[in-house]
This record gives structure tokens, C-alpha cells and sequence, in this order.
């Protein structure tokens, strides 16, 4: 069986970037993501620069258990899970009085139930022997409380929590656990609602992806396990 490095979220912005370093670098990558579409223009991309190793694609939403398993499914007896790269999110910017149900199921699905799905699924299939590193890109919004990201900082601070626990159970065996902090970055996250922030002094994500990859893609007796990433 092959080894692969799976990348959710990876049809735009720093996962595309990531996955495009990943392939760059001779690896198997996968790109996860909800629009076939998208999916589709990424790996045209992927597949268009120089590499030795392969890029695919599977629409997949990893808050969906059955869709997750559905993944599973396709990698078991094909391929072993080199690096997972839990990248996929939603932002939301909105006053603490605005808070509902429906908002915070659509806010929590990406951020950390669809990260704790995809990670015991790549866990479950991976064989023991075989070391796996684990990516979670959070957001510096899970170190700090910000106003008018109540639900946002929430899933946040959950999925940090969740991978400090992560880290702690799995201490001993061939599993890394590995915390990412971004700042803000200049991508389609700040699309997907309303805001009045300038974001044209933001992160290029192409610049940030560099600063993960080069972290987390090394072969040696040292080990990244937190990593905080701002603009200066």
C-alpha cells in the first residue's frame, strides 16, 4: 500500500497551498472538500505542476459520520495515512445575542465535530505500526477570547482542547500530535459572512502554508508540537 498525506479543506486557500507543497515534495496527497466543482479546478491545478507522487480528490463533509466512513472505506487496503492535515473550517462573526441552534451546528460541524470524526476514522484504519502525524490547524482564536466570535472561539478553544487530550492519550505510540495556531490570512474564510475588517494586511496563505510544511514535513529526532503562526 501506498502512503498518502490527506488534506481536508483542501480545495482553496491554505489547504490547496499545503497540498500543492505536498505534491511539490514528491508525497501522495488527497484533498478533501463538500464541492465536487471545486475539487475538480483544484486538482487540475495540483496535477499541473511537477511531481513524482499523485494527487486525487473525494467530496466528502467531515461532519457527516457516514460520509467520513464512506473515506475510510476508500483508503483501507489502498492506502496508509502518512500525515493528516485537519485543515477544514467556518468562520462566524456575530454578536453573543445572535447565537442559534442552526449557526452553531454550522459553525461546530467543520471546526471541531468534523475534526474529531475525521481523526478517529484515520486512527481506526491506520495500522499501529505505521507513524502517523496529525495536523490540527486551528486558529489563534483558540488561545484568546475575541469579541463577536463567541461560537467561533468556542469550537475552537473545543478542538484545542480536544487535541491537548489527543496528545496526552496517544503519548508513547507512533502518533504526533501537532497544534497549529494561524493568525488571519487572506483567503475566502472572511466570504462566508459579514464583517467590516481590513484583511489586505493579512497572511498570504501561500507564506503560511510554507511555514507548516517546512515544520511539520521532517525527518528527524526532533518534533514540532505546537506551532504559532502571525504576521509581524
Amino acid at each position: 500500500m501506498k502512503n498518502i498525506c490527506i488534506v481536508s479543506g483542501g480545495s482553496s486557500g491554505l489547504g490547496l497551498e499545503m497540498a500543492e507543497l505536498l505534491v511539490k515534495s514528491g508525497r501522495n496527497v488527497l484533498i478533501l472538500g463538500r464541492s465536487m466543482e471545486r475539487l475538480k479546478k483544484s486538482l487540475m491545478r495540483l496535477n499541473g505542476v511537477p511531481h513524482e507522487g499523485f494527487a486525487e480528490s473525494f467530496s466528502c463533509n467531515i461532519g457527516n459520520e457516514a460520509e467520513v466512513r464512506e473515506l475510510g472505506n476508500y483508503l483501507s487496503g489502498r492506502y496508509i495515512t502518512e500525515y493528516l492535515f485537519n485543515n477544514a473550517g467556518r468562520g462566524l462573526f456575530t454578536k453573543a445575542t445572535n447565537s442559534t441552534s442552526e449557526l452553531i451546528d454550522a459553525v461546530f460541524e467543520p471546526n471541531l465535530k468534523g475534526l474529531i470524526l475525521l481523526t478517529s476514522e484515520i486512527l481506526r484504519i491506520t495500522p499501529e505500526e505505521n507513524e502517523l502525524s496529525i495536523v490540527n490547524i486551528m486558529s489563534s482564536s483558540a488561545l484568546l477570547g475575541r469579541a463577536e466570535e463567541t461560537i467561533y472561539c468556542a469550537a475552537k478553544w473545543g478542538a484545542r482542547g480536544y487535541t491537548e487530550a489527543l496528545r496526552t492519550e496517544l503519548k508513547g505510540t507512533k502518533r504526533n500530535i501537532i497544534a497549529v495556531y494561524p493568525g488571519g490570512m487572506k483567503t475566502d474564510f472572511w466570504k462566508v459572512t459579514e464583517h467590516n475588517r481590513d484583511i489586505s494586511k493579512f497572511m498570504d496563505p501561500a507564506e503560511v502554508a510554507e511555514k507548516i510544511i517546512n515544520a511539520v514535513i521532517v525527518k528527524d529526532h526532533l518534533a514540532v508540537t505546537d506551532l504559532n503562526i502571525n504576521r509581524k
